[in-house]
């Protein structure tokens, strides 16, 4: 099911002609529900799931903000994941390292990350790359710190003081001793790191600090008013459905 959503997500967008305001100033064409859409256009994959509030597509839209939060989302955690797990292998392997590293935790841990997104996209315009940066300014540091743990159980053992002994340097004993033992967990981690990027977004959104660009999190955002209102549920749900698959 995942692998549908993903597929769907990179390849519709790229077949269709998507336009989010190619009806807005056609009032017969907003919130529609699926079987008034396909009564009055007839049967068609584009409004399966009725229109939106601009008179949009509603099946169209939630596969273009798809491909915006996952692509977010993927971007992020190559990020955050790849400094967060070499770095994470040397704080837990060096204690000169450990002792910097530690201090630097112990202080930006103490800030709320929700906050400080919430800072940074309201310091910068709310793009795509500022919610990377935004995401990834500190979002390793959790992923370091948590490998740093594992790393520390097995950095004592007797193959690793074997190396030191023969002067394998501290950074090719983390990348050739420990990380492979660690690769459960990187695993673990990275499949936590890819839905949560994406509630982050969904959850910014909501609070209307998120993109411009068409996202799940801003569809859930505009269709909020739609949750409550007879016959327009399907523009809040059908979002919040694909972004429950995806995380």
């Amino acid at each position: 099911l995942l692998g549908v959503v993903i597929l769907m997500a990179y390849i519709y967008p790229a077949v269709s002609d998507y336009d989010p305001y190619v009806n807005v100033m056609n009032a017969e064409m907003k919130h529609l529900t699926p079987a008034a859409a396909m009564a009055k256009y007839g049967v068609s994959l584009k409004y399966i799931l009725g229109t939106g509030g601009s008179g949009e597509s509603t099946f169209q839209s939630i596969w273009y903000g798809s491909r915006i939060s996952m692509s977010l989302a993927f971007i992020c955690a190559a990020i955050n994941m790849t400094i967060g797990v070499v770095l994470g292998a040397l704080w837990g392997f060096s204690k000169k390292v450990d002792s910097v590293m530690i201090v630097i935790y112990s202080v930006i841990a103490n800030v709320p990350y929700i906050l400080l997104l919430s800072v940074l996209v309201m310091l910068f315009r709310a793009t795509f790359w500022t919610m990377v940066f935004a995401m990834t300014l500190t979002g390793w540091l959790g992923i370091a710190y948590s490998l740093r743990v594992q790393v520390i159980i097995i950095r004592d053992r007797e193959y690793n003081l074997a190396s030191r002994c023969l002067g394998t340097s501290t950074f090719k004993i983390a990348m050739k001793n420990i990380l492979p033992f660690m690769t459960s967990i990187i695993v673990t981690m990275l499949a936590a790191e890819v839905p949560g990027y994406i509630s982050y977004e969904v959850f910014l959104s909501f609070l209307g600090l998120g993109m411009n660009e068409v996202t799940l999190g801003k569809l859930i955002y505009l269709a909020q008013n739609a949750m409550v209102t007879p016959g327009w549920g399907w523009e809040f749900w059908c979002p919040v459905f694909v972004a429950s698959i995806i995380t």
